[in-house]
């Protein structure tokens, strides 16, 4: 692909210029192959469909390249995107529609003469097969779709749709930084811990069935008390409010995650139901409830608790919760500095960016550290087209009615702002796990509650304990 784009392709002679000239070299390599494999073995060609930048390829460009491909002996044609400086087109994150690419591949399947394939985040089975009848293409290709479950197609065919567990396009699954267990054990995926160790996985029946009360109704402990149930333990699970999810619950509800979170809850849930877990909403684990209900077993998924910040003026009303601002449960003003430079940070200061509300965002350290690169990518250009001022190695001192002090290059900076939001992390909950301590011998702890993660770890670790149980 970096051949055919003007962008990268800056040669000057028969390989490079003219959009002719830049398919050159992939005519040879396509022709070279089927003159090896013979016209009976079918070669597929995979190219971007545009590089989404500035100067790079399009899908003008793209579509007269496309005959110049049938006839060199492509036998069908796999239509990605991007270039390296927009690689989160390639792989797209929870902040792209379902789909996000097959616009390229229905204008090549117009010039194609051989089938076209579309690809890039389609996770329902019914948005595919409609693609499908409009002839925006031939084939439909997944991949992280198949992580999350890879009974997906036969699920499709039997008209399984809510059984299927969907990818949630975190990308978790290319965030090797963040999970180092990856190097060792190759992809792995946030919402099926089985995947590539699916024998490791089998679920076996509990030689000595006992009951295990859950603590905490977020995905690591739904996963543990399905997981629990299906072996055939008697479970209860405990949730203080009144819903499940916990904090992915409030994730689901951001601007950015509400099309596709909210499917793992909605299929960890129907688990629960499937595998007959009692659920008990309203109900906060106490020592004295333990004591009532003499449990064999306890497992604590009581995860986490915004985090804040040590510094003069935290305290003041104009300070707020990014989740608050989530929950729609504060007015925000029209001057708003976001302080935290993570996902979290950067999402609050891309869905409150409007027209009508100047927003800064500050960060002690670099802006996106430990965000993976992909979802970096679209953030911090969202972050750029929407002109939010960015903060990064510029800590926040002091929160004052009207504003903030930050260190910013060695200088003291104020910034006005009606409203502050705080997106600095969480804390973990382990105030039950110390109360239990001496109370029962079998007490285990998951999920953010022993440290905070994200959600792989959560649903891993829920995973690996109601197997050993």
């Amino acid at each position: 692909s970096q051949f055919l784009s003007p962008l990268v392709n800056r040669r000057v002679d028969e390989y490079g210029g003219s959009v002719e000239n830049r398919a050159r070299f992939a005519c040879e390599v396509i022709a070279a192959v089927k003159s090896k494999v013979g016209p009976d073995f079918p070669v597929l060609f995979r190219l971007s469909g545009s590089d989404f930048l500035p100067g790079g390829i399009s899908i003008e460009e793209v579509v007269r390249q496309v005959p110049l491909f049938v006839e060199a002996g492509a036998d069908a044609l796999d239509i990605s995107a991007s270039e390296q400086g927009s690689i989160d087109w390639q792989y797209p994150s929870f902040l792209f529609p379902q789909g996000a690419l097959v616009h390229l591949a229905e204008a090549v399947k117009k010039v194609s003469k051989v089938p076209v394939i579309t690809v890039g985040k389609i996770y329902d089975p019914s948005f595919a097969e409609e693609v499908l009848r409009r002839g925006k293409a031939d084939f439909v290709a997944l991949g992280r779709a198949l992580f999350a479950d890879p009974e997906w197609a036969n699920k499709a065919r039997e008209g399984r749709f809510d059984d299927i567990c969907s990818c949630i396009y975190c990308l978790n699954c290319f965030h090797f930084a963040a999970h180092t267990h990856v190097l060792k054990e190759g992809i792995t995926c946030s919402v099926n811990p089985a995947v590539l160790r699916e024998k490791e996985y089998a679920l076996v029946p509990a030689a000595l069935p006992q009951r295990v009360m859950v603590a905490g109704g977020g995905p690591a402990g739904m996963e543990a008390a399905r997981t629990l149930a299906e072996r055939g333990h008697q479970v209860e699970l405990y949730e203080q409010s009144d819903m499940l999810g916990g904090q992915w619950y409030i994730a689901s509800r951001q601007v950015q995650k509400k099309e596709d979170y909210p499917r793992l809850l909605r299929y960890l849930e129907r688990g629960l139901a499937k595998a007959g877990v009692k659920v008990c909403l309203r109900t906060k684990v106490t020592p004295e409830l333990v004591k009532e209900v003499e449990p064999d077993a306890v497992v604590i998924a009581t995860g986490a608790v915004p985090a804040s910040l040590n510094v003069p003026g935290v305290n003041a009303e104009n300070v707020v919760q990014a989740n608050d601002v989530i929950l729609g449960r504060v007015e925000i003003g029209r001057n708003v500095v976001v302080v935290g430079g993570r996902y979290l940070g950067m999402e609050i200061a891309d869905q409150l960016a409007d027209e009508e509300r100047r927003v800064s965002l500050v960060t002690r350290r670099e802006l996106g550290r430990g965000v993976e690169r992909n979802v970096y990518l679209t953030l911090r250009n969202r972050l750029i087209r929407k002109g939010v001022y960015l903060y990064p190695y510029s800590p926040a001192v002091e929160i004052r009615e009207n504003g903030l002090y930050i260190v910013y290059n060695n200088d003291l900076v104020f910034l006005p702002a009606d409203t502050v939001v705080l997106a600095v992390g969480v804390k973990p909950e382990r105030e039950l796990a110390g109360q239990l301590k001496e109370l029962l011998p079998a007490v285990y702890s998951i999920g953010d509650c022993v440290e905070p993660r994200d959600v792989m770890y959560a649903i891993r670790e829920a995973a690996e304990i109601a197997r050993r149980i």
